[in-house]
């Protein structure tokens, strides 16, 4: 049981690394323009009038305040992907805009999002 959750969550730290690997074009994007790529890679079904940069920015927020109120990072990453599912998206493409944001926006949290 152990071995098969360590083996998801080194399967989900591949795929948001290759992720972040396979959206990045040769030539200098801004980290908007790369995260709006990773939202379309992802496949999330957003309004066209959706300013998705202000999107990864609040994860960020949300990453940020809960990382501040527990020494224990799970909980937050628990909470941020909950809040991403809440707003219709499946469980996959919550951890993947969750990666993207903190990949992006906020590095400073990466270390809490890999375990």
């Amino acid at each position: 049981m152990i071995s098969d959750r360590r083996a998801v969550a080194a399967a989900m730290v591949a795929a948001g690394f290759s992720l972040f690997v396979a959206a990045a074009p040769a030539h200098a994007d801004t980290p908007d323009e790369r995260f709006t790529q990773a939202v379309n890679t992802l496949g999330i079904q957003v309004a066209p009038d959706t300013d998705l940069p202000a999107v990864g920015k609040q994860v960020c927020g949300m990453f940020a305040s809960q990382v501040v109120t527990s020494v224990n990072p799970v909980p937050a990453v628990r909470g941020v992907v909950t809040t991403l599912q809440d707003s219709g998206i499946n469980r996959d493409q919550a951890v993947g805009l969750m990666r993207a944001s903190v990949g992006i926006y906020c590095p400073q949290y990466a270390r809490f999002i890999g375990r």
